[in-house]
């Protein structure tokens, strides 16, 4: 590896030990990955020619929504799929009601010329119905949450300038993040990754909630940089499944920087109410390799 010292080697471990901070103590120990963990480093570094080391950072993201149709829609609480910004047009938030006044953290990502993301984290004051802007505009939207010991009451939008009709955007293909009251998050099965990360998902589940005869098809799709959406897993439920179904990656599902990730599904019949997730762990590109 031309004397680029892994970060899943020996010598790796003893320069993480190394690693000190103001007091002399050690900042970091030495990580040993499991198996999988380090099939997948390696198989990021054969394909692309990445370095890269895990982060102390799991991600999970999860959705439900509760009248999915016999079209495919993202497992998210607005439905529906979302139409993906090209640029940082995603620059307002507000709730739908007007008493909402709590302070909610907002993460999601710029885009820059070259279409690269930049992960980044906002704040922002709700003011009821009426529109904030937000501090830095984004072109993807993963979560927002509520960060302090006050419930808001309505649900909260981010969104592209739009409209509002009692603070709800009449546009939906404006809405990129939907948190509802009863969540106080929100509950959307896709996210995107940054250009300096990789996503490892160890697992993805499904399941059919509604008591209804109703089968579902869920599909974990990716699109990278440049391209469209490409599926590669499939489960199938229906509401007799008992627990839903959990999909175990081995090996690990290696996503790539610059991509979005979304699960989605479709029913026989209407007015289903399904819920699933991803989960993962991720890694970042070494800057000296």
């Amino acid at each position: 590896m031309g004397g680029v010292i892994s970060p899943y080697s020996k010598a790796g471990d003893a320069l993480l030990a190394a690693e000190q901070d103001a007091t002399g103590t050690a900042a970091r120990v030495p990580y040993h990955p499991d198996f999988w963990t380090e099939h997948a480093l390696r198989e990021v570094y054969h394909s692309t020619g990445d370095v890269v080391e895990v982060k102390p950072k799991s991600l999970l993201k999860f959705g439900s929504y509760a009248n999915l149709g016999t079209s495919f829609e993202t497992v998210q609480a607005q439905g529906g799929n979302e139409t993906y910004a090209t640029t940082n047009a995603i620059d307002t938030v507000s709730s739908s009601n007007a008493g909402d006044t709590v302070f909610v953290v907002i993460e999601g990502h710029t885009i820059d010329g070259n279409g690269d993301f930049t992960f980044i984290v906002q704040s922002a004051t709700l003011d009821g119905q009426n529109k904030v802007l937000l501090a830095a505009p984004l072109a993807r939207c993963s979560q927002i949450h509520n960060a302090n010991g006050t419930a808001f009451v309505g649900d909260v939008y981010v969104y592209e300038d739009d409209t509002l009709t009692g603070g709800v955007p009449d546009t939906a293909s404006k809405i990129h993040a939907l948190a509802l009251a009863i969540d106080q998050q929100t509950e959307k099965a896709a996210t995107t990754i940054s250009k300096n990360d990789y996503w490892f998902i160890t697992q993805a589940w499904a399941s059919v909630n509604k008591k209804k005869d109703a089968q579902v098809d869920f599909k974990l799709q990716v699109r990278q940089k440049g391209g469209v959406f490409l599926t590669h897993t499939d489960l199938t439920l229906s509401n007799s499944s008992s627990g839903g179904q959990m999909f175990e990656f081995r090996p690990f599902f290696v996503v790539p920087q610059n991509a979005d990730v979304r699960l989605v599904a479709a029913a026989s019949t209407t007015d289903v109410s399904v819920s699933g997730g991803i989960n993962g762990i991720l890694a970042t590109v070494k800057v000296d390799n």
